[in-house]
């Protein structure tokens, strides 16, 4: 049996209270000095901690505003993956993020900085781009759109929304990472070499690349036909959007090969073709007409004349791309 005051008795005769911490005796406060000290050293431990939890966050949130982050938004899961899988192995020092709905996509652009929006209008694409520009805080942002459609109409609903490029698919995964880089920095994308890679040896200076001139009265046509040759052959292309402005360009710079659009006001393809051939100092430039016609009549016609050839525009086909191949490595 306990006795009352036993407690107090064993207080009195060792000279204090005991340590709320250890139980020892002391004479005064809650705390021995021992339990204090191990207080001490224990708040000086949570307090390093803290100031290096609040540095790396800190330096998180400085890291995360100078990356750059792309967003690629498309209602097809599939299509939404292949896309992100190309610009991560292509483009490692950017982030790539996903949204593959409206809403998440505002979401997305309201909490984070996004430096270029990648859509695709045959998956909702326009409407999304819609979205976008209705809001004041985004009316600038960069934004690519990629499309398998060549209907004028979407075309220009996409420009007239303000798009800083449109792709044609399909499109090589090497071609749109390209794009996507030249559009961040403004540069030609370089891919990386692996170190395992040796590096090839050059025997012969590299031959210098074909000058074509490229003539279409529709600007939209005009955008996909330069993309075909740009991503086929080593070239540079040279644009006029009527039979009068591409002679003076042929006059005064020359070309290798001249790709003229068949129906054009005033002058069209077959007009142009004869004028090339009036002048000696241009026949023997050779032309190749681009149509979308399929009418026998009208590509007889083409046939009897002295044109190179014909090609079907404006998605030149792959034999459309290496017929001209051929007629330009004749010129060499």
């Amino acid at each position: 049996m306990i006795r009352r005051g036993s407690s107090d008795s064993r207080t009195r005769t060792s000279g204090g209270r005991p340590c709320a911490g250890c139980g020892r005796p002391i004479r005064g406060g809650l705390y021995c000095e021992s339990c204090l000290e191990k207080f001490r050293e224990r708040a000086k431990v949570q307090g390093e901690r803290m100031e290096t939890l609040k540095s790396n966050a800190l330096k998180k949130f400085a890291e995360d505003r100078n990356e750059v982050v792309i967003l690629i938004v498309n209602s097809d899961e599939r299509n939404l993956s292949i896309t992100k899988i190309v610009l991560e192995r292509g483009l490692t020092d950017y982030k790539i993020i996903t949204a593959n709905n409206p809403l998440t996509m505002i979401n997305t652009l309201v909490s984070r900085e996004i430096n270029l929006v990648v859509l695709d209008a045959d998956y909702n694409g326009l409407d999304m781009l819609r979205r976008i520009r209705e809001d004041d805080r985004f009316k600038t942002l960069p934004v690519m759109m990629m499309s398998g459609s060549t209907r004028r109409e979407i075309v220009s609903d996409v420009f007239s929304l303000g798009v800083q490029d449109y792709v044609s698919k399909p499109c090589a995964p090497k071609d749109l990472v390209g794009r996507v880089n030249k559009l961040i920095t403004g540069k030609d994308y370089a891919a990386p070499v692996a170190a395992t890679e040796k590096q090839p040896v050059a025997e012969t200076p590299q031959k210098a690349s074909f000058r074509i001139l490229l003539i279409d009265d529709d600007i939209f046509d005009l955008r996909q036909e330069r993309e075909a040759l740009k991503n086929r052959l080593p070239c540079e292309i040279t644009s006029a959007q009527s039979a009068a402005e591409g002679m003076r360009l042929l006059e005064n710079n020359g070309a290798d090969l001249v790709l003229v659009s068949l129906d054009m006001p005033f002058v069209n393809g077959l007009k142009f073709l004869s004028l090339v051939n009036n002048n000696p100092k241009l026949r023997s430039v050779p032309v190749i007409i681009m149509t979308e016609t399929r009418d026998f009549a009208v590509i007889s016609e083409i046939n009897k004349s002295s044109a190179a050839g014909h090609v079907r525009k404006p998605n030149i086909s792959e034999n459309g791309l290496g017929f001209i191949e051929s007629v330009l490595r004749k010129r060499r």
